[in-house]
C-alpha cells in the first residue's frame, strides 16, 4: 500500500505588481496525461465567480483544468486564499488527489499561473516524481501572449522537492 505522509513542496518568489488585472495565481498538480489531480491554491478574487465576471482573463489555463464553472462554492472554498503576500510562497501538496485519496506513484506536473497584467500571463511547468526517493525540480516559465516576456515579473524561482513519508 501507498504510503501516506508523502508530499510535494512548491516554492515561488512572488512580487506584488500595481497594474490592473495582476497578481492573480494558480497552483495545480496534473498527471502524465495533463488531467487535473487537485489545485493547491487560486486567489480569491480569481476563484470566485464574482471576480471571473470582472476578469475572466485571469489564469484561463487553470480555470480550463479545473473545470471552475462546475466546482461549488465549497471546493472554491477549500482551494482559494488572500492574494498573496511579496516574497517566497512556500505550499504543500499531500499527494492526495481531489478526493483525498493518495495518488499512487509516479511523474506528475505542477503549474503556476498569475496573471501580469489583464491577458499578460505566465505559466511556470515543472516534472516532479512522487515515489520512494526524494526528488527535486526547476520549472520553466512560458509568458503568454505570444511567448513575449513582458516585465515586470510577477513569478520568479518555480521549483518543488517530492518527500517521501518516513
Amino acid at each position: 500500500m501507498w504510503a501516506k505522509g508523502n508530499t510535494v513542496t512548491i516554492t515561488y518568489t512572488l512580487t506584488r505588481l500595481n497594474r490592473m488585472g495582476s497578481n492573480q495565481v494558480a497552483v495545480w498538480i496534473e498527471d502524465g496525461q495533463g488531467k487535473l489531480v487537485k489545485t493547491i491554491f487560486a486567489t480569491d478574487f480569481m476563484a470566485m465567480r464574482k471576480g471571473r465576471k470582472i476578469r475572466p482573463q485571469c489564469c484561463p489555463e487553470w480555470v480550463k483544468a479545473a473545470d471552475l464553472e462546475n466546482m461549488s462554492d465549497e471546493e472554491i472554498d477549500a482551494i482559494s486564499g488572500a492574494t498573496q503576500k511579496p516574497g517566497k510562497t512556500v505550499l504543500t501538496w499531500d499527494c492526495t488527489d481531489t478526493k483525498g485519496k493518495p495518488v499512487p506513484p509516479g511523474a506528475y506536473l505542477y503549474k503556476v499561473e498569475g496573471n501580469i497584467a489583464m491577458e499578460q500571463r505566465v505559466v511556470w511547468t515543472g516534472g516532479i516524481v512522487v515515489g520512494k526517493t526524494a526528488s527535486t525540480s526547476a520549472a520553466f516559465p512560458l509568458f503568454m501572449p505570444d511567448a513575449r516576456k513582458t516585465t515586470p515579473t510577477l513569478l520568479a524561482d518555480v521549483a518543488a522537492r517530492f518527500s517521501p513519508a518516513e
